[in-house]
C-alpha cells in the first residue's frame, strides 16, 4: 500500500483539487495530510469568489473541479458584486459554512475511486538521480509514487506571531509541517519566507447588530457551478457592514510597538491587498474610516469572522480595539487574531506545468508557490493534478495560456514576474477581461477538461445543450428585427419601454443602454423561451461587442510588438503616462524588450497597451 501513481501532500484547497483530478484521470492516488478532520479547512474568511477570484472559480468548475459544487453544498450566503459595471464584469462571492464545507469535501474524497486518504506528517523527500520517487513520513515510513505534489499551505515551517510571542504551528491550533522545509533546503531548492494574517473571531451574541448595516444574500435564482440549475438559496446568513473610527485608529497606534512586524520579530512580507489594521494606520494615517464585515462562520456556530480587521498584537489589546467600533462595545472574543510566517519555494524553481525544474516528477501547488487565497490554491491544485496524472499516463501537459484564462495569467505572473509579496489574482492582472469572463469559462475550458477525463458525461451533455442553445440564440437575435410600426410602438408605450424610430435587429437593439434582456423577452416569446444563462450570454455579446473586438486587437498588438528592443539610450523616465508602480519598476530594471517589461512587478496589461501607444507617438513603432 506504499506505492502509488500520484501522491499529494496536504489536503487544503490545492491538495483536494489535485487529488481529485489525478484520481478521476484514472491514477492510483494517495492524499496524505496532517489532520483528516481539517480537510479543505478555511482558516481565514470562509468565502470563495469575489472580483477576479470568481473567474478563477468558474474556470476550475469548467475544467471539472469541485470547489464551486462544494461551496454550493455548504452555502451560507451568495452575493453578486460589481453589478453597476454590467453583466460582463459581475463577480459572485459565496460565504460558506466552514464546517459543512470541510465535512462535505472529506466525504467526497473518501468515496472517490482510485483515491486513498492517510493521516501523517511528511518529513522529507526521497530523491534518486534528480527524480523525486517518494517521501518519508514522521514515523520513518517510506511512501513511493511516480509523481509527488506538495500542497503544504502555511504548514511549511509555520510560525504564529501574537504580539512579541511566537510559536511553531501550521495555523491556529494545528501542528507544523514536520521537517519538510529543511528537506527542501537540503536538496537545493530556493526556499523563502512570506507571512499572512487573520482576524479575531467574536461571539455573535455579544454584537449589537442594530448599529450595523445588514448585507443580505441575493434573493433571485442564481448558481455558482455551471451544472447547477439556478435557484433561490434558502436559508442564507446575512453579513453586516461596520466601520472603524478615530478611537479605533488612536487605540491601534497606541499598541503598534507590540505588532510583530513593527517590533522586528517577524519580517513583513505579506499581501498588500489584505493589510492588517496595524498596517492601515501606518499606510493611511489620515483615514480613520475603514470598512469591516461581520460574517458568521456557519449555521451551527455563533463564531463571527471580522473581514477587514486583521491584527497580530496581544489579545487584550485586540479586544480593546474591537470595543471602539459601533456595535462591538460589549463584544466577547472567541479566538484572537494572529499573523503566521511560513516558507515557500521561489517560483524560479518551477515550470508553468508546476513541475520543479531541478527534480523530475515533483510538483508544487498553492501557497508553497508564493500565492495566497483558497481560489488561487485550488486552481494550481487542479493544474498540478492534471499534469502529474498526464505525466504518469504519457499525455500532453496542460499549460493554460494567459490569453484564454485567469488561471493562465496567474501561472504566467507567478513564474515570470518577481514575487515581492504573496500573489493574489485581480482583474487588473488580466489583459483579456472581456474575452475571459466568468460567464464563458465553460466555453473556454470545458472541452479541455473533457479531453483530460475530468468532465463527466452528465456535465458534457449539459455543456453541449447550452452551446447548441447559444448558437441558436445568436442566429435568432441577428436574423430577427424589431420595426417601428404602429403596433410595435403602441406595445412599447403600453409597457413604458423606450420608443424606437428605426428598424433594429434584436442583436443591435440589445446594444442600446436603454434596452435589456427583460424588455426583449417581453416582446418576443421566442427570445423569452431561451434559458436565462443563454439570454445573458447573448446580451453580453451584443452590448460588449466593441470592447471584445478591441481586446482581440490589443492582444494581437502585444504579440506583434513583444520583441521590440528599446534603444540603448532610451529615457524610461519619459514614460510618464504609465502607472506609478509600473514606472518605478521600469526605471529601476531598465528592460531590454516589451516582453521583459511585461514580466516586471507592478506592470499591468493596461500599462503595456499605453507603452505601445507612447512608443508609436515617439515613432519608434510603426
Amino acid at each position: 500500500m506504499n506505492h502509488f501513481d500520484v501522491l499529494v501532500v496536504g489536503a487544503g484547497h490545492a491538495g483536494c483539487e489535485a487529488a481529485l483530478a489525478s484520481a478521476r484521470m484514472g491514477c492510483n492516488t494517495a492524499l496524505v495530510t496532517i489532520n483528516l478532520d481539517t480537510i479543505a479547512w478555511m482558516p481565514c474568511n470562509p468565502a470563495i469568489g469575489g472580483s477576479g477570484k470568481s473567474q478563477v472559480i468558474a474556470e476550475i468548475d469548467a475544467l471539472g473541479g469541485e470547489i464551486a459544487l462544494n461551496a454550493e453544498k455548504s452555502l451560507a450566503q451568495i452575493r453578486v458584486l460589481n453589478t453597476s459595471r454590467g453583466l460582463a464584469l459581475r463577480s459572485k462571492r459565496v460565504q460558506c459554512d466552514k464546517y459543512a464545507y470541510s465535512n462535505n469535501m472529506k466525504f467526497l474524497l473518501e468515496r472517490e475511486p482510485n483515491l486513498t486518504l492517510y493521516q501523517s506528517i511528511i518529513d522529507s523527500l526521497i530523491i534518486d538521480h534528480n527524480k523525486c520517487i517518494g517521501v518519508k513520513d514522521i514515523h520513518e515510513e517510506d511512501i513511493f509514487a511516480k509523481c509527488i505534489i506538495l500542497t503544504t499551505g502555511t504548514h511549511l515551517a509555520g510560525k504564529i506571531h501574537v504580539g512579541w510571542v511566537s510559536y511553531d504551528a501550521g495555523r491556529g491550533g494545528e501542528l507544523v509541517g514536520g521537517k519538510l522545509s529543511s528537506s527542501l533546503h537540503n536538496v537545493g531548492l530556493d526556499v523563502r519566507r512570506f507571512n499572512t494574517g487573520t482576524t479575531p473571531r467574536i461571539d455573535k451574541k455579544s454584537v449589537d447588530y442594530s448599529k450595523l448595516s445588514e448585507q443580505p444574500g441575493e434573493s433571485f435564482p442564481i448558481s455558482l457551478s455551471y451544472i447547477t440549475k439556478r435557484k433561490i438559496w434558502e436559508p442564507q446568513l446575512s453579513s453586516f457592514l461596520g466601520w472603524t473610527n478615530e478611537k479605533t485608529i488612536e487605540t491601534t497606534k497606541k499598541y503598534l510597538q507590540y505588532s510583530p512586524s513593527k517590533s522586528g520579530n517577524m519580517t513583513k512580507v505579506g499581501p498588500r491587498t489584505c493589510p492588517s489594521i496595524e498596517e492601515k494606520v501606518q499606510w493611511f494615517p489620515e483615514n480613520a474610516k475603514h470598512s469591516i464585515f461581520l460574517e458568521q462562520e456557519g449555521f451551527k456556530t455563533d463564531e463571527v469572522y471580522i473581514a477587514g480587521l486583521n491584527m497580530s498584537i496581544y489579545p487584550r489589546f485586540q479586544l480593546e480595539i474591537l470595543k471602539t467600533i459601533k456595535g462591538l462595545e460589549n463584544v466577547k472574543m472567541f479566538r484572537p487574531a494572529y499573523a503566521i510566517a511560513y516558507d515557500w519555494v521561489h517560483t524560479s524553481e518551477i515550470k508553468t506545468s508546476l513541475e520543479t525544474i531541478k527534480f523530475e516528477n515533483l510538483f508544487l501547488a498553492g501557497q508553497i508557490n508564493g500565492t495566497t487565497g483558497y481560489d488561487e490554491a485550488a486552481a494550481q491544485g487542479i493544474i498540478a493534478g492534471i499534469n502529474a496524472a498526464s505525466k504518469v499516463k504519457g499525455l500532453e501537459q496542460f499549460i493554460p495560456s494567459r490569453q484564454i484564462s485567469y488561471i493562465g495569467v496567474m501561472l504566467d505572473d507567478m513564474i515570470n514576474k518577481e514575487l515581492v509579496e504573496p500573489y493574489r489574482i485581480t482583474p487588473s492582472h488580466v489583459e483579456c477581461r472581456m474575452l475571459n469572463r466568468e460567464d464563458n469559462a465553460d466555453q473556454r475550458l470545458t472541452p479541455i477538461g473533457r479531453k483530460y477525463g475530468l468532465v463527466s458525461d452528465e456535465r458534457w451533455k449539459i455543456f453541449n445543450e447550452k452551446m447548441e442553445s447559444i448558437e441558436k440564440g445568436r442566429m435568432f437575435v441577428k436574423e430577427n428585427k424589431i420595426n417601428p410600426n404602429k403596433e410595435t410602438i403602441e406595445t412599447l408605450q403600453n409597457m413604458s419601454y423606450p420608443t424606437i424610430h428605426q428598424s433594429y435587429s434584436y442583436f443591435d437593439i440589445l446594444k442600446r443602454t436603454d434596452w435589456n434582456e427583460k424588455m426583449l423577452s417581453a416582446i418576443s416569446k421566442e427570445f423569452d423561451s431561451f434559458p436565462k444563462d443563454v439570454k445573458e450570454e447573448l446580451v453580453i455579446e451584443s452590448k460588449y461587442e466593441g470592447y471584445i473586438r478591441r481586446e482581440k486587437n490589443e492582444r494581437k498588438k502585444i504579440q506583434k510588438y513583444r520583441n521590440f528592443k528599446f534603444p540603448m539610450d532610451f529615457d524610461f523616465s519619459a514614460l510618464t503616462m504609465l502607472s506609478k508602480d509600473s514606472l518605478i519598476s521600469i526605471i529601476e530594471k531598465k528592460p531590454k524588450t516589451i516582453a521583459e517589461t511585461q514580466k516586471l512587478p507592478g506592470v499591468r496589461p493596461s500599462d503595456i497597451i499605453i507603452l505601445i501607444s507612447m512608443l508609436k507617438k515617439m515613432k519608434l513603432l510603426s
